[in-house]
């Protein structure tokens, strides 16, 4: 329970518990708990949903939910996008990447990155069916928390001492990575039947191919590309949904 604490803590500006006593390695085990953190988002979104339907068009609705899941992360994950987006089409050498990612102003290819993953994340959202929306809206956060614990396992971190991604790379292991697969395997298939699990595989080997840009780029991950990981897996649980709808008809 204390590391569910912790992991909701770090992903959402919920705080559940300010006495909490939280060491690097309570931190980093703590990623186990990531899909359930997305579950918890999931319900959110999906209860807001439902209520805000009643009142708005679908098209205002979609726009509100996306403000709702920014506003309860504190737009943690947008912001490492946007670092990442920064760093790798700026910089040359790891170093440079590493250099521009840590900086905390947005430059103008961040800037148009953002604008476009939130287009394209509220055109894709607008676009599930209404009948199918309140379960997608779980799963979404659900397998895209995960991708970042498959990140973590597979990376080291790529920074010279500490740093806020360092945790995880140093303490997750495979019983942290098992728990947090076998916790989205089995929520997605409650969620979305066989697409669920289908689902996973397709977002698991995207975010290989993401742990292989990062390894060459940057020799590692840092907390940055853990965002950027988390956000840009939404949009595909999005897209990857929408091209099994369309295949259908």
């Amino acid at each position: 329970m204390k590391r569910f604490i912790i992991a909701l803590q770090f992903l959402t500006i919920i705080r559940l518990s300010k006495s909490i006593n939280i060491s690097s390695e309570e931190l980093g085990k703590s990623m186990k708990y990531f899909p359930m953190v997305g579950l918890f988002l999931g319900f959110v979104l999906a209860f807001s949903n439902t209520l805000l339907n009643y009142i708005l068009p679908g098209p205002v609705v979609d726009g509100i939910l996306l403000i709702i899941l920014i506003i309860l992360t504190g737009a943690l994950h947008l912001d490492g996008f946007v670092d990442t987006v920064d760093g790798l089409a700026g910089g040359n050498t790891k170093e440079e990447i590493l250099r521009i990612m840590r900086d905390s102003n947005t430059g103008a290819i961040g800037a148009v990155g953002l604008t476009a993953l939130l287009l394209l994340k509220y055109v894709s959202l607008m676009h599930i069916p209404d009948e199918m929306k309140n379960q997608v809206l779980v799963a979404m956060p659900v397998i895209s928390r995960y991708s970042m614990v498959q990140v973590s396992f597979f990376l080291k971190y790529a920074r010279t001492g500490s740093g806020l991604g360092s945790p995880f790379t140093s303490h997750v292991g495979k019983t942290e990575f098992l728990t947090a697969l076998i916790i989205t395997l089995l929520l997605s298939s409650v969620l979305l039947n066989i697409k669920g699990v289908v689902l996973i595989g397709m977002v698991s080997t995207c975010t290989l191919g993401l742990i292989a840009v990062y390894k060459k780029k940057l020799g590692g991950t840092t907390g940055d590309s853990f965002g950027a990981t988390n956000e840009v897996n939404e949009v595909l649980v999005l897209i990857f949904l929408l091209v099994s709808i369309h295949s259908m008809y």
